[in-house]
C-alpha cells in the first residue's frame, strides 16, 4: 500500500495571499510569521467588536482584497485599519448586529460632517437616512460599505460619504432650486458682508480658476491636511496622530497649507484682474471667507496622501 498523503487545511496566510493583489504576493510571502501577524489582527479586531462574529478566514480574505496594489506590501499591511475593516466586513454581508454597532459608533459622524454646512435639523436627518441607505442597502451587487478599503479610519471615511451625500442632495434641489453646481454651496458660506458678497459675484469665474490652479500647486500633503480639516472635520490632535507628529507640528503644517493656498489664489487673481492694493485686500478677505466652501467643492472627492 502506498503512503498516505496528508493535506493540511489552508492557513490564514494561505487565504490571505490567495486574496491579495498578485503583484503584492511575493512581498507579503516574505513577511516573517505572516500567519501569526494575521492571527493577531483577527484577535485584536474581534476584541474591538465582541458583539460581531466574522470567521478568521473570511476576514483575512476580505482584508487582502482591499490592499493597495501600488503600495509596498509591508507598509500596506502595517497601516491597514483592521478593526474597522472587521466591522465593515460584517456589515457588507448584512449582519444586523454589525450595523447596530456601526450606528452606535459612527452614525454621529454624519452630524459632525454636515454641521458646517448650516443645514436644518430636518435636512440633516434626511441626509443621515440617505447615508445609511447608501452604506447598507444594495440595489445590485454589494452595498457601499464594501468600498471602504481600511487605508484610513472608518470615522473619516464616513464623514467623506456624508459630505458627498449632502452635496448630491443639494444639487438635486430637494430643498431648493439650484441653477448650477458652482452655486450649490453658496448657502454654506453665507455672509452679511455686502462687499464680500459683491466680490464673490463679480469675480466668480476668475476666483474658481485661480483657486483650482493654486490648489493644484500645493504639495500632496498640504492637500491632505486641508481635506482632513475642512472636509472631514478632524481636529489638530487627530491630524497629528495620522501623520505621527506633535500637534504643534500639525498645526504649523495646516496653517502653512492654508496661507499658501490663500496667498497663491490671491496672486493668480491679482495678476489676472490687475487690481490695486485696496481691492486686492478685499479679494484676500473674500478668499479667506470662501476657503471652507471652496475646499468642500474641490477636495471632497480626493483622497489625501
Amino acid at each position: 500500500m502506498g503512503a498516505t498523503v496528508s493535506h493540511r487545511p489552508p492557513s490564514l496566510a494561505d487565504r490571505f495571499l490567495a486574496g491579495a493583489p498578485e503583484g503584492l504576493r511575493p512581498g507579503l510571502s516574505a513577511i516573517g510569521d505572516l500567519d501569526g501577524r494575521l492571527d493577531a489582527m483577527v484577535r485584536n479586531a474581534s476584541s474591538q467588536w465582541p458583539e460581531v462574529s466574522v470567521a478568521p478566514e473570511e476576514f483575512v480574505t476580505y482584508v487582502a482584497a482591499r490592499l493597495d496594489p501600488t503600495q509596498e506590501a509591508v507598509a500596506g499591511l502595517e497601516t491597514i485599519h483592521g478593526e474597522d475593516l472587521y466591522l465593515a466586513c460584517a456589515c457588507t454581508r448584512g449582519d444586523r448586529r454589525a450595523v447596530a454597532a456601526f450606528d452606535r459608533r459612527f452614525i454621529n459622524e454624519v452630524d459632525m460632517a454636515l454641521a458646517r454646512m448650516r443645514m436644518s435639523a430636518a435636512t440633516v436627518d434626511e441626509i443621515k437616512q440617505l447615508v445609511r441607505q447608501r452604506l447598507f442597502v444594495a440595489a445590485s451587487g454589494l452595498p457601499r460599505i464594501a468600498e471602504y478599503s481600511g487605508r484610513s479610519g472608518l470615522r473619516r471615511w464616513v464623514r467623506s460619504v456624508a459630505v458627498r451625500t449632502g452635496l448630491n442632495f443639494l444639487r438635486q434641489g430637494r430643498r431648493e432650486i439650484l441653477v448650477e453646481d458652482d452655486r450649490v454651496l453658496d448657502g454654506v458660506a453665507a455672509t452679511e458682508d455686502p462687499e464680500i458678497a459683491y466680490m464673490k459675484e463679480k469675480y466668480r469665474r476668475e476666483f474658481r480658476e485661480a483657486f483650482l490652479a493654486a490648489l493644484a500647486g500645493l504639495q500632496p500633503r498640504q492637500q491632505g491636511l486641508l481635506r482632513y480639516h475642512y472636509v472631514d472635520g478632524l481636529n489638530i490632535d487627530e491630524i497629528g496622530t495620522i501623520y505621527r507628529v506633535h500637534r504643534v507640528t500639525a498645526y504649523r503644517w495646516l496653517e502653512k497649507a492654508r496661507e499658501d493656498l490663500v496667498r497663491t489664489t490671491g496672486e493668480f487673481l491679482q495678476a489676472k484682474l490687475r487690481v490695486g492694493d485696496t481691492e486686492f485686500d478685499s479679494i484676500l478677505r473674500m478668499i479667506r471667507s470662501q476657503l471652507h466652501v471652496s475646499l468642500l467643492r474641490y477636495l471632497v472627492d480626493r483622497e489625501p496622501e
